[in-house]
């Protein structure tokens, strides 16, 4: 078995690999960011909640009722027990500067890394020689440009003399600044915290993320992107779409987190319009409110081609499917459970394929009027396995 796995293998990845070369051009947005990369420590976790009684105790009452967002350290140090006890990797967004302020001089970073959804798609992309990448960048700061490869088929927006250019990420930054950054905290398989009486054993290796992005939490896009990749589109073929999950339900001014999905939609639709063989895809993530999951399911994904999303996130949108609450769901058999929510997406979202990706598989349900063979959607699913695994291993 291993033997005809190999070769099939072997025989997949040239020809997904040249198709994948003769792709126009992809746009990738909305979501760039810097990543602040921390390995979890144990015992600098433990020290820090053994030295504050209050917030240890607090951080024990949220474990098993995690807030959606984070307002707080404990809500922070909660989410991330609760991912290392799990094995799985959970998103949220920080809502509190002195939230953000702690974080930072509590913990640091390790080492900084070019992230977030169209950041990470950027240095998967470029190295495999598409014609070209045009990336979304909010704000253009030279500590997050310079984060992106060198490949010179990268691209942003840029203005000089009057005049709207795509010039390399290295060139396009306007200021300096970190205004955003996106914590990564890494724990491996078997990483164990000690809670007093509770011990938390991490059953497999994988990331926690706290999210701080102000500066991007409407979405409202950058005035000179928009008018730039109008005018280019017809050099483009797909547009990867990503960052509802900076959005907030509810904002002070009265406006939703449903005004600035439509926002971005029109401007999508505009897009289509001048360029009407764009295809559209939707790159999920951790989505924890219910209020902005239910406009991507309302508004979003008809009018996308194409979806993909992880075993959290799907999660999400089953619960919605079945008006269940998270602990209510029956994982005991989960290849079949997370195929069967799989199945109930796309008949209620009408979408043409669907990506799946979970630890030790991957699955791909395409749409029966889809002329793409099953070999050619195998053949590609193996080819960003291995890609995948490299941007793992690196």
């Amino acid at each position: 078995m291993d033997q005809k796995w190999n070769t099939i293998y072997q025989h997949s990845i040239t020809p997904a690999l040249e198709r994948l070369r003769k792709v126009q051009g992809v746009l990738l947005g909305f979501h760039s960011v810097i990543d602040g990369i921390k390995r979890v420590r144990p015992g600098e976790i433990e020290t820090i909640l053994n030295a504050d009684l209050g917030l240890k105790q607090s951080v024990q009452e949220k474990i098993d009722a995690v807030p959606i967002e984070i307002f707080s350290p404990a809500d922070m140090l909660a989410g991330l027990l609760v991912s290392i006890k799990s094995g799985r990797s959970y998103r949220m967004v920080i809502r509190n500067e002195d939230t953000f302020r702690w974080i930072l001089e509590n913990f640091g970073y390790d080492q900084l890394k070019l992230g977030g959804t169209s950041g990470c798609m950027a240095n998967s992309l470029a190295p495999l020689d598409l014609q070209k990448i045009l990336v979304y960048t909010n704000p253009l700061a030279q500590q997050l440009l310079e984060l992106f490869p060198d490949n010179n088929n990268l691209h942003m927006v840029t203005q000089i003399n009057g005049n709207i250019q795509l010039e390399h990420p290295h060139q396009a930054w306007q200021h300096k600044g970190i205004e955003a950054i996106h914590w990564g905290f890494e724990f491996a398989q078997g990483t164990t915290i000690q809670l007093d009486k509770i011990t938390l054993i991490a059953p497999r290796a994988s990331r926690f993320y706290p999210c701080w992005n102000p500066v991007n939490n409407k979405l409202l896009l950058s005035p000179l992107f928009k008018k730039g990749a109008l005018r280019f589109i017809d050099q483009f073929s797909h547009f990867i779409v990503a960052g509802y999950q900076l959005l907030l339900p509810n904002y002070p001014d009265g406006t939703t987190c449903i005004d600035y999905i439509l926002s971005t939609l029109s401007y999508l639709n505009k897009l289509k319009v001048a360029h009407p063989p764009l295809k559209l895809h939707f790159e999920c993530d951790t989505i924890p409110a219910d209020e902005i999951r239910c406009g991507i399911r309302k508004h979003v994904l008809p009018q996308m081609d194409s979806m993909g999303l992880n075993e959290v996130e799907l999660d999400y949108f089953i619960k919605d499917m079945r008006s269940q609450k998270i602990n209510q769901l029956d994982q005991e058999n989960q290849v079949e459970y997370y195929l069967s929510g799989l199945i109930e997406l796309a008949n209620e979202s009408g979408l043409e394929r669907i990506h799946f990706h979970n630890f030790d598989y991957y699955i791909c349900l395409t749409k029966g009027s889809q002329k793409i063979s099953p070999k050619r959607t195998r053949q590609a699913m193996i080819l960003s396995a291995i890609i995948a695994g490299q941007e793992q291993e690196a």
